[in-house]
This record gives C-alpha cells, structure tokens and sequence, in this order.
C-alpha cells in the first residue's frame, strides 16, 4: 500500500489554476488579434483611398489641356473593395492656367476623412494644342 505522499500528478487546485491561466492568455491574444485586424482594415482603406486619388489625378493630367473644361464632376464608385465618391474640379484661372482639385470621399467608412489633391495645369502659346492646330 502506498501512503496519500507518494501518489504522484496533479491536485484539482492546480489543473483549475493552469486553464485559469490558459484562459486569461487566450482572451488577451484574442484581444491583440482583434486589434491587429482592425489596424489592418483600417491601413487598407487608406491604401485604397489613396491609390483612387492617385490613379483620377494621373487621369486628369494626362487629358490634353483644351478638353479640361472649368466645373465639377462627381462619381459614385458602388462596387469593388472601396466604395467612394470621387470629384474633380477644374477653374480656369486664366487662357492658360487650370486649377484642379480631386476629392475622394469614403462613402461607408466613419473612420476616413475625404482625401484632396490640388494641382495646375498650363500650357504655353497661344492656349491651342498643336495637335489640333491647321
């Protein structure tokens, strides 16, 4: 017969303390992940945001001088990962200066402010492209 001394393993005590533990690590894990995602969501808006900036500003200064006619323009973007109002907006500030503004508008984020690009348009002569001309 052996005594209760030698029995070996372990008490009740301390297998309900070891998942304690166990259970205190998991939700703080499972927190940090959670945190992590939501960083990674949010980095990923803004990745978007600004490549749908870029990608409107490289447009519009690509288009030839005489085709960019003073106003505003709007697009509401409805598919895809990003879901986003884009506006551009030309001023003719003079025959051979244009002022363009875009603005990209998250439309189902809280958490993103609109995103804006200003920049000028020029051309030289007598404001006719030389493609055009006869």
């Amino acid at each position: 017969m052996s005594s209760i001394s030698e029995r070996r393993g372990f008490t009740m005590i301390e297998v309900m303390f070891s998942v304690m533990i166990l259970a205190v690590g998991s939700l703080a894990l499972g927190t940090l992940l959670l945190r992590g995602a939501r960083a990674a969501t949010a980095a990923s808006a803004v990745t978007y945001q600004t490549a749908a900036l870029s990608a409107e500003v490289g447009r519009l200064g690509a288009v030839p001088f005489t085709q960019l006619a003073a106003g505003t323009t709007c697009v509401n973007v409805t598919t895809g990962p990003f879901l986003h109002t884009r506006c551009a907006t030309i001023v003719a500030v003079s025959a051979k200066i244009r002022k363009v503004t875009v603005t990209v508008t998250p439309t189902n984020s809280t958490t993103l402010e609109p995103l804006s690009n200003s920049f000028e348009r020029t051309i030289s002569g007598e404001a006719v492209s030389p493609l055009f001309s006869q």
